[in-house]
């Protein structure tokens, strides 16, 4: 026994409990991710028919019994791989805005990342396949928090950009630039460059923001 335990058995149990406890965890997280990154692949795979689940536990090399232990049913988890997918892209929007060096080319980085959603045609399909199975009033439900974060992204922007009109022009640009990605996921394209470049002129100048 280490002179630690015998001068103070309790905080070594707790010690021993929370290691325990802390690779409990660390497994656990291991085997969702697997199975999020599953479900993805199966159901680009099986476009337009549902993925089953006996297919994305093979997929992910586990088990039914690990999957509803997670998991209540594929609602469920195709949720959890919107939350998971919508916090990424804020997540990839938060960065590429942190590299740009002035406020309207942070607003060019984030209307070019958005649409990197559909421009990587393996993320645009998977995206499609998983909206298909949730339904549109589910994929907003579930995508309602990483999407905020996103469009929070953009004011803060637009406010360093000088605009007069923060929500107006912020409501303005994220509609147009998601509604640009949602026509070509829809449509299995995706925009050209030109369409991008054209997209950010159009936005900067509703939004009176001069380009750099």
């Amino acid at each position: 026994m280490s002179a630690v335990a015998r001068e103070n058995p309790d905080q070594a149990v707790h010690a021993a409990v929370e290691r325990a406890l802390s690779k409990r965890r660390g497994d656990a997280e291991r085997e969702v991710e697997a199975i999020l990154d599953a479900t993805l692949r199966v159901a680009e795979r099986v476009a337009p028919s549902a993925p089953r689940v006996a297919d994305i536990v093979a997929e992910a090399g586990s088990s039914n019994q690990a999957f509803y232990r997670y998991f209540s049913g594929k609602d469920q988890l195709f949720r959890a791989v919107l939350v998971r997918g919508t916090e990424r892209l804020r997540s990839y929007l938060a960065h590429q805005v942190e590299k740009a060096t002035d406020p309207a080319e942070q607003i060019e980085a984030w209307i070019l990342g958005v649409l990197t959603q559909v421009v990587d045609r393996t993320a645009a399909r998977q995206s499609r396949a998983i909206v298909r199975n949730l339904g549109d009033r589910a994929t907003a439900e579930a995508g309602e928090s990483g999407l905020e974060g996103a469009r929070a992204l953009l004011r803060d922007a637009l406010r360093a950009a000088g605009s007069e009109q923060v929500e107006l022009d912020t409501n303005v640009v994220y509609d147009l630039t998601f509604a640009t990605m949602s026509r070509h996921a829809q449509d299995g394209t995706a925009p050209s460059p030109e369409e991008c470049a054209h997209l950010v002129r159009f936005c900067l100048t509703a939004v009176g923001v001069k380009a750099a």
